[in-house]
């Protein structure tokens, strides 16, 4: 445990960072993509072929492994390229010697049905005549083959890579500042849960968000819970050869530092175009933000919702550009189209909460894109397009007030009750500086982000992003400032948590500073040019941008490295200040792992999982049976709690112990959350030492490991090792 060093875990986390970005660059590339595109697009990909790879797995009854996503990415890229190849490589008088899509294009049956469907929908009278400004909005869907591969060029992809590279390096600093030891442990409530998730996974192979649940509901045959964080972290730490603590770290580091930039970058890419110091500043803007990812890593803990986050700003590139909202845009419609309902899955599968978000931030560039088309159709026979736009959006809109407010689904979710903890226009000033949830203002940020709202409202492609990024702090403000039904149907669907809202405002905050970064560069091109022996300068065609490039790293320098010393304090609350609330101190958690020893590979420990030693499964591999601090326990589990220590007076407690195969007990005092009632529900594992039937085999201070002798048990059968 003490050998682990952050320059040893750089091979995990070089694992962690293949793991999110390799498996959807494959399938992507093979089908076409390039450039910054399908960079910036793999890990959309990657969550999602894994998630879904865990859910088919155990539905087929195959284990988990490293090669569990790895075949369907593998083969869904083998599948591209032979669809590729067999088109593009037919003789020269063949239809389909210029492509697939040239090729259809000139099928027989295929012209006359365009011809007959073409008749039906073309307009009539005089309002026909006039030009049609709607095929002109998506034009850089259906650019040349040569137009895309040229859209970024060699100036845009360099910037994004040393963008990239530099988002990544103030990542490592801040967690290296934060976590301290490269394995520490997260002391939250989430945190167990998440731990032993991983730790299920790597033991029994089954990985599906349809099962993980079951291991805080043992009696049920599902529990859905979205696993996707899980099982990345589980096939970081079957790469990588480690243990779960350094696993959970450098993947939390590869989302926060590669995942978020790289899904902003898309985000910006596809709204901006083409501009290298646009690809420059994203990822590296994206890091300076504390709402999302940071405090996602310290509060709660709240890794699913951080994975969900970061995917969030790709997946809005996408349905943007499936909407018009694109500006030179490196994918066509029809890509565009695949990669979303492909990746859907993926992101409700890392958090439901994702999901939720991408519908209130979505709603606006498919309402922009619904207003133009009805425009452009006003007074034309294709009328009945956006009427059917906007009977297909008020019905999702619909469904998902539903949802939030009324759907039995969700009733679970919305009984949590978060506290107000200010006021009204406090929280408006906390969305306006970026200092949600009483953290530090982010004074160069936010100046940025007002000035890209000016600059974003000016374009129209840009524009919807000003009432979208509005949205998400009217959220944030009604969960933190108040108190009545409306804001708590409102933000039900997100457990009334400010911390879940207010992460969805650097979503939008990315690309808004990001324009407002262009905008202050236009702004000093113009007064420059006002200048008589520089006004030439300004002509130059690389001037603007590389005054914005000079801006960003100006940016960098007075915020700290974005805010680094605001970040590591963020992360070091939890996992090196946790006071009273530890999970483990460093004398308990090498007690459990050299008391593991002792434990047969196919043991099973009951503890009060408030005493920390629930982590015995994380850190050991030897399971609990009680692997998160609540749940709906068995009958078994809950007679083992109450009344274990009668065992040699209560046969129901011997049926218990065997029905539940659990052989050994860890004793120890309560260290988290001990003002938590559910922490004295365990009085049958307290006082063994005045009772007969049970062996002390170790103890470290207050912490004892016993041996369960009183009952009779018949041989428990070799599980899986992992």
């Amino acid at each position: 445990m003490g050998a682990a060093t952050w320059l040893s875990a750089a091979p995990v986390a070089l694992v962690a960072a293949l793991w999110v970005v390799v498996p959807g660059l494959l399938v992507l590339r093979a089908s076409g993509l390039r450039g910054i595109t399908v960079w910036a697009a793999s890990p959309l990909l990657s969550i999602t072929l894994i998630a879904l790879s865990a859910v088919a797995g155990t539905a087929l009854g195959i284990p988990w492994g490293s090669w569990s996503p790895m075949v369907p990415a593998v083969s869904l890229a083998a599948a591209a390229l032979l669809f590729r190849g067999f088109v593009a490589r037919r003789p020269a008088g063949s239809a389909l010697h210029r492509g697939w899509r040239s090729a259809l294009r000139t099928w027989g049956p295929g012209l006359r049905a365009r011809a007959a469907w073409q008749q039906l929908r073309s307009p009539r009278g005089e309002f026909a005549r006039r030009a049609e400004p709607l095929t002109g909005a998506l034009p850089t869907a259906w650019k040349t083959s040569a137009q895309r591969q040229g859209l970024d060029g060699w100036y845009g992809g360099t910037a994004a890579a040393i963008g990239v590279a530099v988002g990544a390096g103030l990542g490592w600093v801040t967690v290296v500042r934060g976590f301290g030891p490269v394995d520490s442990l997260s002391s939250t409530y989430d945190a167990v849960f998440h731990y032993n998730g991983i730790a299920h996974i790597l033991r029994t192979g089954d990985a599906s968000s349809l099962t993980l649940g079951t291991i805080n509901n043992p009696a049920a045959a599902t529990a859905l819970y979205p696993a996707a964080w899980h099982d990345l972290v589980s096939l970081v730490a079957l790469g990588a050869g480690t243990s779960i603590p350094q696993a959970v770290n450098m993947t939390a580091w590869a989302v926060a530092a590669l995942v978020f930039p790289l899904s902003a970058l898309l985000l910006t890419r596809q709204l901006v175009g083409r501009s290298a110091a646009a690809a420059f500043a994203a990822p590296v803007l994206a890091s300076g933000f504390t709402a999302a990812p940071w405090m996602l890593m310290s509060f709660g803990v709240l890794w699913p919702n951080m994975i969900g986050i970061a995917l969030l700003p790709a997946s809005i590139a996408v349905l943007a550009t499936l909407f018009g909202a694109a500006r030179e845009s490196a994918l066509r419609v029809p890509a565009a189209a695949l990669i979303f309902v492909a990746t859907l899955p993926g992101l409700a599968l890392s958090h439901p909460n994702a999901v939720f978000s991408l519908a209130v931030i979505g709603f606006f560039p498919i309402l922009w894109g619904l207003g133009r088309l009805t425009r452009y159709r006003l007074f034309t026979m294709r009328l009945w397009q956006p009427a059917l736009g906007a009977l297909l959006l008020s019905a999702a809109v619909t469904m998902t007030l539903w949802l939030m407010f009324y759907s039995p689904l969700l009733s679970g979710v919305r009984s949590f009750d978060w506290p107000a903890f200010t006021d009204t226009p406090g929280a408006v000033v906390d969305v306006v500086t970026n200092s949600m949830n009483r953290q530090p203002a982010l004074s160069i940020l936010s100046g940025l982000v007002l000035v890209g709202l000016v600059g974003a409202f000016r374009r129209v492609s840009t524009s919807w992003l000003v009432p979208a990024h509005a949205a998400s702090g009217f959220l944030y403000v009604m969960a933190a400032s108040r108190e009545d039904g409306l804001s708590a149907g409102l933000t039900g669907a997100w457990y009334n948590d400010s911390y879940r809202l207010a992460a969805m405002v650097p979503v939008t905050g990315v690309p808004l500073a990001v324009i407002g970064l262009l905008t202050l560069a236009g702004l000093t091109r113009r007064v420059i040019a006002l200048l008589p022996p520089l006004g030439p300068l300004t002509r130059r065609r690389w001037f603007t941008q590389g005054v914005a490039v000079t801006g960003t790293i100006f940016a960098l320098a007075f915020s700290g490295g974005m805010n680094i010393a605001v970040h590591s304090d963020v992360l070091a609350e939890p996992y090196q200040r946790p006071d009273s609330d530890r999970m483990l101190n460093p004398d308990h958690r090498e007690f459990l792992v050299e008391a593991s020893r002792l434990l047969p590979p196919n043991s099973v420990v009951a503890e009060n999982p408030f005493t920390g030693n629930a982590l015995l499964f994380a850190l050991t591999n030897r399971q609990v049976l009680f692997p998160h601090l609540g749940g709906n326990w068995t009958a078994d589990q809950q007679v083992i709690a109450a009344r274990l220590r009668d065992a040699a007076s209560d046969p129901q407690v011997c049926a218990a112990v065997t029905a539940t195969q659990t052989t050994h007990v860890l004793t120890g005092d309560v260290s988290f959350w001990p003002r938590d009632p559910r922490a004295a529900q365990f009085p049958g594992l307290d006082g063994l030492d005045t009772v007969g039937g049970f062996t002390l085999l170790a103890q470290s201070g207050a912490t004892q490991l016993w041996q369960i002798d009183v009952c009779d048990r018949k041989p428990i059968p070799n599980s899986y090792d992992g």
